[in-house]
């Protein structure tokens, strides 16, 4: 069966947005100050420029070769550390369960997903379209709810006095940030360029259109998150680490049930993110080793996890895996030219 061509940009956005992106962009807030949350969005624009410069150029990273599945497995192996570390955290913060408990039922209930639900791809853009609504939800809602509670005055206020850091920052870690942010999102959009390549066969300025429709709306969600998290930086939180601060301030700020309620919500749309990244081979029974691949990823997923979570943050997983793929596409670069110059050189030979 031939994949559904999307019809519109959700597709393309559902695919860039995440659960994670609310806590690590927080989390960048937290260590760079206000101004990261811009130099982010530069990142972002600059790296999307340059691959629509190199979208005409010969070079694609083939899944179906050796390397092409490795990186495959990283980037999917990202999204699922991530990720149930972000259902760890969930539970752990707001509902004091222990953490093993939360990310190995997490990961269970991925088994039962990975088993039970449909295959089709009908069922995965239902999936896509799901995960933009609660994430568009998320970021329409929570900036919204969040300044409601703490005035704009009052909130540059304590910024200014008691947290001046925050507002100042050095300048050398803000361009240091900028260029890993830029390799790390110009390889991951490398990465993505087959489903890309489904915009570009239409006419060139409904590209552009769509395009910049799909990178204003990625980049506002970026703002939106990281205003949210420079309220919780005003408020003085007791944390372990700064992933927990979002949760903190939204318990600070709310009535219980509201609370728990919104954990609820948080933990489901992340399931539903967990649920859309199931690599290829889960996607399809294949003879009797469909379980045993399943289950073994999962699994592993969940003990990498289990194994980090007091030692290091969302942010510091996210630039690790973001550095390994973007020297892995880099490779798969360098080899495509080596071929390509090799198979010149071979027909000047020839030719001669």
């Amino acid at each position: 069966m031939k994949p559904l061509k999307p019809i519109n940009i959700t597709y393309l956005i559902s695919s860039w947005v995440s659960i994670s992106m609310i806590f690590i962009i927080g989390e960048v807030v937290t260590r760079f100050g206000v101004f990261s949350s811009l130099v982010i969005v530069s990142a972002f624009l600059l790296a999307f420029a340059v691959f629509f410069v190199l979208q005409r150029s010969p070079f694609r990273i083939k899944k179906s070769s050796l390397l092409g599945r490795f990186i495959t497995t990283i980037r999917v192996l990202e999204i699922y550390v991530l990720h149930l570390f972000i259902c760890g955290l969930i539970f752990h913060t707001a509902f004091h369960v222990n953490m093993y408990i939360s990310i190995f039922a997490t990961a269970f209930i991925l088994m039962i997903c990975a088993v039970y639900l449909p295959k089709g791809q009908k069922f995965r853009q239902s999936i896509k379209d799901t995960r933009f609504i609660l994430i568009s939800g998320l970021a329409i809602l929570l900036p919204t709810y969040i300044y409601l509670q703490k005035g704009l005055e009052s909130l540059y206020h304590n910024l200014l006095y008691y947290q001046p850091q925050v507002l100042n920052h050095d300048s050398k870690s803000l361009w240091m940030l900028f260029l890993i942010a830029f390799i790390i999102f110009l390889s991951k959009l490398l990465l993505q360029r087959e489903v890309i390549d489904k915009y570009t066969g239409q006419s060139f300025y409904k590209v552009i259109f769509k395009f910049s429709m799909a990178v204003f709306i990625y980049c506002t969600f970026i703002l939106a998150f990281a205003t949210v998290n420079v309220v919780a930086i005003t408020q003085n939180l007791d944390y372990s680490q700064a992933n927990e601060l979002f949760i903190l301030l939204v318990e600070k700020f709310s009535l219980a049930i509201v609370f728990k309620v919104f954990c609820i919500v948080l933990y489901f749309s992340t399931l539903i993110i967990l649920i859309d990244s199931l690599p290829p081979i889960l996607n399809e029974r294949k003879e009797n080793t469909f379980l045993s691949k399943s289950f073994v990823f999962i699994l592993i997923a969940a003990f990498l996890t289990v194994l980090i979570f007091f030692h290091y943050s969302l942010l510091f997983i996210y630039v690790f895996f973001g550095c390994l793929i973007s020297l892995l596409v880099m490779a798969a670069f360098i080899m495509q030219m080596i071929s390509s110059l090799k198979r010149r050189m071979s027909l000047k030979l020839k030719k001669s």
